[in-house]
């Protein structure tokens, strides 16, 4: 669980005390914390928003991957030069949804974070969609 600590305003993973400063930790919902200042709940929304991403990319790994090795293993049944075909094929898809996750996991973290309360919800796919 996220605690905070009451001296510094560092967010740490958990605890009774702060390993920077000795502070006492206090839970987020802890009455004390809604007094806090903004830059805190920003650390906090970056902690999470980088764990989200991480695992969004992790599972990304297994997508294509797994695209990869269902081609591969469906196109050996073809004929000679199908089967070929049939495997770069799949091995490109595999590669190209692990990019593709990649990717939108990064913007959809750095909008979640940084843009917080600022991005309506329909120019959400515009904003995921966009170039740097």
């Amino acid at each position: 669980m996220v605690k905070i600590c009451t001296k510094c305003n560092e967010v740490s993973p958990g605890g009774f005390r702060c390993d920077t400063c000795g502070g006492v930790l206090i839970h987020t919902s802890d009455a004390r914390a809604q007094n806090l200042p903004d830059a805190v709940w920003k650390q906090q929304r970056v902690d999470y928003g980088a764990r989200r991403g991480m695992i969004v990319r992790f599972l990304a790994i297994f997508a294509g991957f797994f695209v990869m090795v269902i081609g591969v293993r469906n196109s050996v049944g073809f004929d000679r030069p199908w089967s070929f075909i049939g495997a770069g094929a799949s091995l490109a898809a595999g590669v190209a949804l692990w990019w593709v996750i990649y990717v939108a996991a990064g913007r959809a973290v750095r909008i979640w974070v940084l843009r917080r309360g600022q991005l309506q919800k329909r120019k959400l796919a515009r904003a995921l969609l966009a170039r740097r």
